[in-house]
């Protein structure tokens, strides 16, 4: 069955983006060390080019991308481009879509604040993510 998310709020574009870095972050084996959302984020926005925003889930530091360029924002929410997350905080699935103008549920769009671009991101493990999921992408 599909949800009223898949039929009446997400693109088939942005469900396919979706399906894609479900795949990509599949391809990650387990052995590496802990990784971050701000690294694994900037590696699939860079395959799928999708922009990165660093902020905050609630009051976590988070890194997600948006599904699009972000348009003229108005207001904290008008103009914002629906979340691909690709490592949600404290839920499953891992890979999600959020729908960035639902106002009336907490753990949605405004969860997520933008803030300033991060200064600690290890650029190599960003380089080395991207190398590992293009070598195991069956989507090229």
């Amino acid at each position: 069955m599909k949800s009223y998310s898949e039929r009446e709020i997400f693109s088939e574009r942005e469900l396919a983006i979706l399906q894609r870095a479900t795949a990509l972050v599949a391809r990650l084996d387990d052995s590496r060390p802990a990784l971050r959302c701000h690294e694994l984020a900037r590696a699939v926005g860079l395959i799928l080019d999708l922009p990165h925003v660093d902020g905050h889930y609630g009051f976590v530091q988070h890194s997600w991308l948006w599904t699009k360029p972000p348009g003229e924002i108005i207001t904290p929410r008008v103009g914002l481009p629906n979340i691909l997350d690709v490592y949600a905080v404290g839920s499953l699935p891992m890979v999600r879509l959020v729908d960035c103008q639902c106002v009336s549920l907490p753990h949605v769009g405004w969860g997520y604040r933008p803030g300033p671009d991060r200064t600690d991101i290890d650029a190599h493990l960003v380089h080395d993510l991207v190398n590992a999921m293009k070598a195991r992408d069956l989507w090229r």
